[in-house]
């Protein structure tokens, strides 16, 4: 059975590791399959042509399409993750506004490339008290830049001393994921963003919602900034460029229409097993 999924993919120089991450979206059988694919040096358009000419052979009118960008935006990596994001929400608006969900999902060689625990997956798309959700993962939990919550509201790369305001920052979490594990398993954590390499959305709260680098500080409330200073002892720098496409996202979400980010505190990937590709390197826990 499908599920009423739109998953979408920003694909850049990640031949190495779509393998398994298309393993794990024939797993969640989505209805479509959207792949933004930034001209790459490796082999991943090729790997991607198979995997959708497999899929017309799976369905007669095929799950998979590729969106071909033939140069950059931008030299800033984020500037054109945003990009990438926004021409296949433009998609999901304009051709699958049908679907009810649709789902971001990193291709990087360490977020999804191990096997996905579809019984979470079922679990997660039953409840009704979400409106975006990522999750934890036994790897380890990396996605602090995209992670924001009352008072780590800012990104911390924008602060005066950002490795001590992401110490912080990583402190305050891990307890509060030990303590939710431990104390309230089956609850979901409140946040203003989260992304941790996937997430699943309703779509009708986020379709009229974009991507962006660019910071709108009228974003956030001010008593929340000026704790996010006192907490950290440091102050926010005046510059308002390259921040994680994720916040504002989100946020605007929030702000348009009430939506409800949460994070689940079980992980949906299993740990990645070394052995299947030893040679395998990985910029993050997998």
């Amino acid at each position: 059975m499908e599920n009423q999924v739109c998953l979408c993919l920003c694909v850049y120089n990640n031949a190495e590791s779509l393998p398994y991450v298309l393993k794990n979206v024939d797993k969640i059988n989505p209805v479509q399959v959207l792949v933004f694919y930034d001209k790459s040096t490796d082999n991943s358009l090729n790997i991607l042509k198979e995997y959708q000419a497999n899929q017309e052979n799976k369905y007669e009118t095929g799950t998979c399409r590729i969106i071909i960008n033939p140069q950059q935006q931008s030299k800033q990596k984020v500037e054109n993750i945003a990009y990438a994001r926004n021409a296949l929400l433009q998609i999901i608006r304009t051709e699958f506004s049908h679907i009810p969900y649709f789902a971001m999902m990193d291709a990087n060689n360490y977020s999804c490339i191990g096997d996905i625990n579809m019984s979470i997956f079922y679990e997660t798309m039953a409840r009704d008290d979400w409106d975006a959700v990522s999750f934890d993962r036994t790897a380890g939990y990396y996605d602090y830049w995209a992670l924001s919550y009352y008072p780590f509201i800012y990104s911390f790369f924008h602060f005066s001393n950002y490795e001590k305001v992401l110490e912080k920052h990583k402190t305050d979490f891990k307890k509060k994921l030990e303590n939710y594990k431990t104390n309230k398993p089956d609850q979901l954590i409140t946040v203003t963003s989260a992304f941790n390499g996937f997430a699943i959305y309703k779509a009708p709260l986020f379709t009229n919602c974009s991507y962006s680098s660019d910071i709108n500080i009228q974003m956030f409330p001010a008593h929340f900034l000026r704790e996010n200073e006192n907490i950290t002892g440091e102050k926010i720098m005046k510059f308002k460029k390259g921040d994680c496409e994720h916040r504002k996202f989100h946020m605007e979400a929030i702000l348009r229409n009430n939506a409800r980010i949460r994070i689940c505190v079980k992980s949906l990937f299993e740990p990645f097993d070394k052995t299947t590709n030893p040679g395998m390197k990985h910029n993050g826990p997998c």
